[in-house]
């Protein structure tokens, strides 16, 4: 169930990536690289290019290589390789990210998401940006980086957790390039997918390029349904994106971008579950469903970015127009099929319609230092107005059939809009006070006013005209000094705060004092040590770090006297330690090893309406987790090389939301081997692959009281194991 605006609504609601980039660094390396040699990575996280061991803080960049050798298609490839990451995931297109175990449910996003310039998503509450966390295909990126911990000083609302950033390839003038790929896989308990990609650059002239990808997937089901269909979670995904690049002269620089994928699914990846022992009650794999439950998403990003270098500083400008949209249905039955059925006196169960709608205009002006000296520097301003849409709407359906029912068509319609404007100015530089020690600092003022309207009709909507309005502004900030006892180490401090703004509760005019109008912001406040380095001639990286945050005034989504609102409530406290080593110890061979210990938990407790009580888990954070990659390369003749890997990922032990009902819910640990094995020969690759071997039954989400029918709940379940082959091309 997804955000409602009324108590009948509410109701229902229910890594082999480290901070030195590990994982990125099993690339191949370039020409000019020693072959013996771990690759140089070099980011964006700051806003700036920099070499990756130079960034003051924990960083992981997954490298375009590596998203290709994990076969990455969506983001639980990739993202929960990542340390102290996880992913809360009941269907495609629709996933909850977590980093450092920031996370108590709620609607709004604690992990900001951006595609190069373009903050993506919605920053309010309002608009279930939780939950519909973008999940974009890997086709033509460069690199994914994940920033951890607070990051509110450079990008603002929703990154008091973190940060996932997409980096796509930018055209270029220098030939004409191109890639494709197709490949094939069988999931076990389920049917065959494929999927197909393809990349071109085209420079037009000396000045001008061109660069265009494609992909189509068709997603494999593997959940049935009790009524005998099969696979009923299979989906399709498909979309591209085209960019141009315009240099005219070695100062000015345009770039335009237009990005498109839509993501249709016609099931979850959940099965029915006894809500005491979580086994399945139906056989595994096997859900009970009265209407069916296809989601639609359309993603769309638009974006003109402009950069001109002046010498000693650079001007960049980005504008962006971005937008996302949901159509979706879900099965209400287990929920409201009893209560329907005994008022009007026969059968029914119920399908609760959900659209989404959000629109995002962004523009943000910075100037930047480039000529080295004791001070690099970065002001800017930052400006982003949102329209969101909530429309959800409850049908009574034959039960059991299914069949829509016109006599009961429109129990509910409920429809929550919103705007949502703000402003922000920023700072950020760095000190040079020696060649060895550096000092990294950095401010952001960030207002934002918002306006909802709600609307509500049918016999269990009422009737609503409903309007508020709310205002609030955060400062944040963020200090790292460091020290480089040589280039290839990096000791720091940092010290960082991020928040997620507050917004209005939409009441009536007689609504009690009790219900409260407008929830705040809140903010977390990391505390964090870490070291980087490279030994052995850059064949082994370390890195260790180790955090602590304060999250203050948490926003928390429950029902008040019968009125489904965010609030304020409680506080929590997340602490441990990342760990990670990559070593390249014979010519071709790369081991990387990387864990995580996480003590997340309630400092006081919630308010009792959401459950929690102090010294609680914060939920599905895992205490302990860890990934560990093989990956080797050699030629076998002098026309074929061939390369295999595997990758072992464990899950520890989780606790799952907080429940009123039944409290939280214990999730076994599980682990998730991978493996892969090809040749390339000239141009081409040929590569088996397969995931899961083990056939690992791990759950991932476990729904509310009441979530299935006849009183079990819902598991959200891994994709079993499944085989598959590529075939590709590159010149």
């Amino acid at each position: 169930m997804r955000q409602g605006t009324r108590a009948f609504l509410c109701a229902g609601v229910a890594a082999l990536a480290v901070g030195t980039s590990a994982w990125a660094q099993q690339a191949a390396p370039s020409p000019a690289a020693d072959a013996d040699m771990l690759e140089e990575i070099v980011v964006t996280a700051q806003k700036r290019t920099q070499r990756l061991i130079d960034v003051p803080q924990s960083v992981s960049a997954v490298s375009a290589e590596a998203l290709q050798q994990s076969h990455a298609d969506r983001l639980d490839d990739f993202f929960t390789r990542v340390p102290s990451a996880a992913l809360v995931e009941t269907q495609a297109g629709q996933a909850r990210l977590i980093l450092r175990g920031i996370n108590t449910g709620g609607v709004g996003a604690t992990v900001a998401t951006y595609v190069d310039e373009t903050p993506y998503g919605s920053a309010t509450s309002l608009a279930n940006g939780a939950i519909l966390t973008p999940d974009l295909d890997p086709v033509d990126l460069e690199r994914v980086e994940v920033l951890r911990g607070p990051q509110g000083t450079l990008y603002g609302a929703n990154s008091l957790g973190g940060l996932v950033k997409y980096v796509t390839v930018a055209p270029s003038t220098e030939g004409v390039h191109a890639s494709a790929e197709m490949n094939m896989e069988d999931v076990g308990h389920g049917d065959t997918g494929w999927s197909g990609r393809a990349s071109v650059n085209v420079p037009v002239t000396d000045t001008l390029a061109v660069r265009a990808s494609g992909f189509y997937r068709r997603d494999p089901g593997y959940i049935d349904d009790q009524r005998g269909n099969k696979d009923i979670n299979d989906g399709r995904t498909y979309g591209g994106r085209v960019s141009a690049q315009l240099r005219p002269n070695e100062a000015l620089t345009l770039r335009a971008t237009v990005m498109l994928q839509n993501l249709d699914s016609n099931g979850t990846n959940q099965e029915d579950v006894d809500p005491v022992t979580l086994k399945p009650v139906l056989g595994e794999y096997t859900q009970a469903r009265i209407a069916s439950q296809p989601s639609d998403m359309q993603y769309r990003v638009y974006n003109l970015t402009g950069s001109y270098d002046f010498g000693p500083v650079q001007l960049m400008s980005s504008t962006s127009f971005s937008t996302l949209y949901q159509n979706a249905l879900e099965d209400a039955s287990g929920l409201y099929g009893p209560l329907l059925t005994g008022a009007f006196g026969v059968p029914l169960g119920v399908s609760q319609v959900q659209k989404v709608q959000q629109r995002r205009f962004t523009e943000e002006v910075r100037l930047a230092s480039t000529g080295g000296g004791w001070l690099d520097w970065t002001v800017g301003g930052f400006y982003t107005r949102e329209r969101n849409a909530i429309i959800q709407e409850l049908n009574g359906v034959d039960d059991p059939t299914g069949t829509p029912l016109p006599d009961y068509a429109g129990l509910a319609d409920v429809s929550l809009t919103s705007r949502y404007e703000e402003y922000a100015g920023f700072a950020n530089g760095t000190v040079h006070l020696s060649d060895q020690f550096d000092v990294t600092f950095g401010g952001r003022y960030s207002h934002n006013e918002q306006d909802a309207l709600e609307l509500a009709a049918g016999p269990l909507g009422g009737d609503a005209n409903y309007t508020a309005h709310s205002s609030d502004g955060v400062f944040t900030y963020s200090v790292a000094p460091s020290f480089k006892p040589n280039e290839d180490t990096t000791l720091y401090v940092r010290v960082a705060k991020g928040y997620r703004p507050g917004g209005p509760n939409v009441l009536p005019p007689g609504a009690p004092d009790a219900v409260p109008r407008q929830f705040g912001a809140d903010t977390t406040t990391n505390y964090e040590v870490g070291v980087k380095s490279d030994l052995w001639g850059r064949k082994l990286s370390v890195e260790l770090t180790g955090f602590y945050i304060d999250w203050d005034n948490i926003q928390l989504f429950t029902s008040v006297d019968d009125y489904g609102v965010n609030i304020n409530g409680g506080s929590a406290r997340s602490q441990g330690i990342e760990a990670s080593v990559t070593v390249k110890p014979l010519t071709g061979l790369t081991v990387a090893l990387n864990g995580a210990l996480v003590d997340a938990t309630l400092t006081a407790d919630a308010p009792a309406l959401v459950g929690g009580l102090k010294g609680d888990r914060l939920p599905y954070t895992a205490r302990y987790s860890s990934t560990l990659a093989v990956e080797y390369q050699r030629p076998l003749t002098e026309t074929v090389d061939g390369f295999a890997g595997f990758s072992w990922r464990y899950t520890g032990a989780r606790e799952s939301a907080f429940d009123t009902s039944y409290g939280q819910r214990h999730l076994s640990a599980f682990s998730q081997v991978d493996a892969h094995a090809g040749v390339t020969f000239g141009a081409y690759r040929i590569e088996g692959f397969v995931r899961n071997l083990t056939d690992s039954r791990g759950i991932m989400d476990v729904g509310a009281a009441g979530s299935a029918l006849n009183g079990n709940v819902t598991a959200a379940i891994v994709r079993p194991r499944s085989f598959g082959a590529t075939l590709g091309v590159r010149f």
